[in-house]
This record gives C-alpha cells, structure tokens and sequence, in this order.
C-alpha cells in the first residue's frame, strides 16, 4: 500500500480500529494510511503515542474479555458423523459446548497469581570461599608464568 497522508480524521479511524481489533494492519486498512506512517509518527509524536497506547490497553482488555467469556462459557461447536451434521429425531442439529482447560489456567495464573502461578524457589546449598578459589587461580597462573619464562624466581606478590 503506497504511503498515505495521516490527517487527523485517518489518525482517529486509525485508533478506533486499533482499539476495536489490536492489528496495526487492519487498522491502517480501514484508516487508508500505510503501516509505515503509523511507526513513523508513533517515533516522533508524544501526544500520539499516549494515544495509541490508551488504545492498546482498549484492545486488550477486549480480548481479555472475549477470551473470559470462552473460558466460562465455552465455545458451541456443531458435531459431525461420517462428514455430515448430525441431527436429532425432530432434525436439530446437534451441538456441544467446548472448554479450554489451558484458556482458564492462563486466566487464574493472572487474576489469582498468588494461587495458579508458578512458584519457583532456588536454594543453593555450601559455600564458596571466593578469595581462596582466586588466590589459587593466581598462584596457578604465577606457576605457569615462571614454567613459560624458564625461571625459578618467585614473582612478587600482587596487590
């Protein structure tokens, strides 16, 4: 899509679809701007990426939303035999109500963190003498020091 002037009717038919689908391609579609002329003001524009933000958290809390409802209510899905529809006695088609456990996990670990979320705890046990491992580390590193250069001489003590 060739790059479009942003006025500020398209900016706000922008937004507004942002809000409504959280896709930047979709709403840069439905405003006639390119995607491009949205990241290039949103890098120079303050008060328009307050905007755009605010309607960020807009499309997220609407599919925080859609995605509630699916976790409680379920989703409707027609079921099928041997590739056809299947219908009762009188001819209604026969549906069934399907949950996603793992949809409401991922709710409970947000909305109740302090019960669902994993808990890591790490837990080191013994200790580490980290001035007795560098001291020997250098006097390792003096011993190669003097192996290389051939001499007996005992280097002196570094600060």
């Amino acid at each position: 899509m060739p790059a479009k002037k942003s006025t500020p009717s398209r900016v706000a038919v922008f937004l507004e679809a942002y809000a409504g689908s959280g896709s930047v391609t979709a709403a840069a579609k439905a405003a006639g701007i390119s995607r491009e002329a949205h990241y290039k003001r949103l890098e120079k524009d303050d008060d328009y990426r307050k905007r755009f933000e605010a309607m960020a958290d807009r499309a997220g809390q609407h599919l925080e939303d859609i995605l509630m409802d699916r976790a409680c209510n379920g989703v409707k899905r027609q079921l099928h035999w041997r590739g056809k529809p299947m219908k009762t006695r009188d001819g209604h088609l026969v549906y069934e109500i399907e949950y996603d456990n793992q949809l409401g996990v991922s709710l409970l670990k947000r909305l109740r963190p302090k019960l669902y979320r994993e808990h890591v705890i790490q837990e080191h046990t013994g200790s580490i003498n980290l001035v007795e491992r560098l001291e020997a580390a250098r006097a390792r590193l003096i011993a190669i020091k003097r192996d290389e250069d051939g001499s007996n001489q005992t280097p002196a003590k570094l600060p």
